[in-house]
């Protein structure tokens, strides 16, 4: 049996630096590339939507505005019921008043 403590161990043969270097080179390139790709996709994928975005950004203040418009339409439409309330109370106070004046135009008719 050979003697192992005395055995020379080589563990590179000088080659295997460069390639390691080249190895972390691609990776890296690799690494960048992917990245680039994906913003990219994100950039398409995400554009539709930032202009949406933006376009609703603008339609704030017109929501605003309907908003308030309805608003006041319900305080119209409740003055309106009032004063259609009120008419209806004058028209009925004017029918009674009617009525008492005929009342009385006979009752004073009939004396003569």
């Amino acid at each position: 049996m050979s003697d192992l403590a005395r055995a020379r161990l080589v563990l590179s043969n000088g080659r295997g630096g460069r390639a390691w270097v080249v190895w972390c080179g691609l990776l890296v390139a690799a690494f960048i590339g992917g990245a680039a790709a994906g913003h990219f996709y994100w950039q398409q994928r995400l554009g539709p939507l930032q202009q949406q975005g933006e376009a609703l950004k603008e339609l704030a203040p017109l929501r605003q505005g309907i908003e308030q418009a309805r608003l006041l339409q319900r305080v119209a439409d409740g003055r309106s019921q009032e004063l259609e309330r009120q008419v209806d109370a004058l028209n009925q106070r004017l029918r009674e008043c009617q009525e008492e004046l005929t009342f009385f135009r006979k009752a004073h008719d009939g004396k003569h």
